[in-house]
């Protein structure tokens, strides 16, 4: 019976492993949590210069999409959402990377489709991390972006293909499942929203 057990353990895991990765973000779905300290002192940090909130607050909680770990952008509606609600990112080098952790995987491609306006460009930035096949060591390989588009002052659906640049070197091994984040720049001003990636399978 043990043996039967973990022969089933191994095979779901198997399965699991060939399912497509995706994501869907459609930002409909928000709660408010209440502020940590190193949140609480980064928006005093921001106010205090005269910079944005890159999250959206009251008193002394902050509202997040369902599924992110991290302060998230400030949510919009009615006629500057795109469907619904919709986000807005502004004044945060890196956001919303939480959600796509460990969703990249190498000589994989992915399909992608957003709802994009605003100011500055949007990138969606992968994480290479190689592995030394004879010390173990970690190291930082690259930081690639493999989504970058130049918003306008409209909405508009982008879509699009994406696969991680090739990183040929004998020396490393590429980790089976890479993370990503959406970047942007500071004084950038970015609308978001059904941000979708779906990786090919190939039969």
């Amino acid at each position: 019976m043990k043996y039967f057990l973990i022969a089933m353990f191994i095979l779901a895991s198997a399965a699991a492993a060939d399912e497509p990765i995706r994501v869907s973000d459609d930002f409909d779905k928000w709660e408010w949590k209440p502020i940590p300290y190193s949140i609480r002192r980064d928006g005093k940090n921001r106010l205090a210069e005269k910079r944005e909130l890159s999250f959206e607050y009251r008193g002394p909680l902050y509202r997040v999409p369902v599924g992110f770990i991290q302060p998230a952008g400030v949510i919009v509606e009615g006629d500057e959402a795109f469907k619904g609600s919709s986000v807005m990112l502004t004044d945060c080098q890196v956001g919303l990377h939480g959600r796509y952790s460990h969703k990249i995987r190498p000589e994989s491609t992915y399909n992608y489709s957003l709802g994009l306006k605003g100011h500055g460009t949007f990138r969606f930035r992968v994480w290479v991390r190689g592995i030394d096949v004879k010390s173990g060591q970690q190291t930082w390989l690259g930081f690639p972006n493999v989504i970058e588009i130049e918003a306008t002052d409209s909405w508009q659906t982008r879509t699009g293909t994406f696969e991680l640049p090739s990183y040929e070197d004998s020396k490393y091994r590429i980790q089976k499942a890479l993370s990503a984040a959406i970047v942007i720049d500071a004084g950038d001003r970015i609308y978001l929203d059904n941000f979708s990636i779906e990786e090919r399978i190939i039969d």
